[in-house]
């Protein structure tokens, strides 16, 4: 697919030239517009690749937040020798800004927070990236394992530390463009035409079993519960090592093999009561 030519060449060329020391702007255009090279050799852009993960089991507020951050770093150009900031431009989670209370993960637990789902975003922007031949000068892995990716290919960003940062080295603008339709998150990269295609890797090292944390029932809370007897109240899940690879390949033949990560997700602890409830003997006084 390329763009079909709605632009002047001139205007666009003036904003490229007076933009100063900005690296990443909003490109105003639809998906159908033109969006010439500004090398020597202007050239329509092409897509260089895509990306999507599936959200549709998500409640309706992880929807509501994947939504907004899509449309955030929707039609965004990153200029040549630039570099992204997904906190930059996505902005602050913030009820005010319309996010809403949804999973995340906090000090290895999963929690509710506002913006839950963000991640998901960052993550498929990530993979995009990666698959586009572009360069990510900041990544950080979430500190337990995540569904909808595969182990080691994911990219947690919060507002306050943690971001998703790429740089742009090829000769000419970089266009993402990302929709989300409460089913599936695509994210496309446009640019110039590239020979090469990556293919990703992931490989598990090691598994780590999920401990188990016994509270005994003190308060009385389980009176169905005697004393011997345990339950299990919630089930714990693995921890993993694993390594992310990036497979590089030239008219479908393989070039090169890199690791560009290794990884450790934390397990989850099983969490089981036990009871301090007194059998009734059944004899009457």
């Amino acid at each position: 697919m390329t763009f079909k030519r709605k632009l002047p060449f001139l205007i666009l060329l003036c904003a490229v030239l007076f933009s100063g020391n900005v690296a990443v702007s909003r490109f105003s255009a639809d998906a159908e517009s033109f969006m010439p090279f500004y090398d020597l050799k202007p050239q329509e852009l092409v897509l260089r690749a895509e990306f999507y993960t599936t959200y549709s089991s998500s409640s309706d507020e992880r929807k509501n937040n994947i939504w907004l951050a899509a449309k955030s770093i929707d039609n965004v150009m990153i200029d040549v020798g630039g570099e992204f900031s997904f906190n930059r431009t996505v902005g602050q989670r913030t009820e005010k800004r319309g996010y809403k209370s949804a999973k995340i993960i906090v000090n290895g637990e999963f929690a509710e927070g506002v913006g839950g789902g963000v991640c998901q975003v960052s993550t498929t922007l990530y993979n995009a990236f990666l698959v586009a031949g572009l360069r990510v000068t900041e990544y950080h892995p979430h500190s337990l394992a995540v569904s909808y990716i595969a182990l080691s290919f994911d990219a947690m960003v919060n507002s306050g530390s943690a971001d998703l940062r790429c740089v742009n080295g090829t000769r000419n603008p970089i266009i993402i463009r990302a929709t989300a339709d409460g089913d599936r998150l695509r994210i496309k990269i446009y640019g110039e035409p590239m020979k090469e295609k990556y293919i990703r890797k992931s490989v598990t090292i090691e598994e780590l079993p999920p401990e188990t944390l016994l509270i005994k029932d003190d308060e009385g809370l389980y009176k169905d519960l005697f004393v011997g007897e345990r339950r299990v109240l919630s089930y714990g899940k693995k921890g993993y090592v694993t390594e992310g690879y990036l497979i590089k390949t030239v008219n479908g033949r393989k070039v090169s093999e890199k690791r560009i990560r290794k990884d450790r997700y934390a397990s989850v602890k099983n969490v089981v009561i036990e009871g301090t409830a007194m059998p009734n003997s059944g004899e009457s006084p």
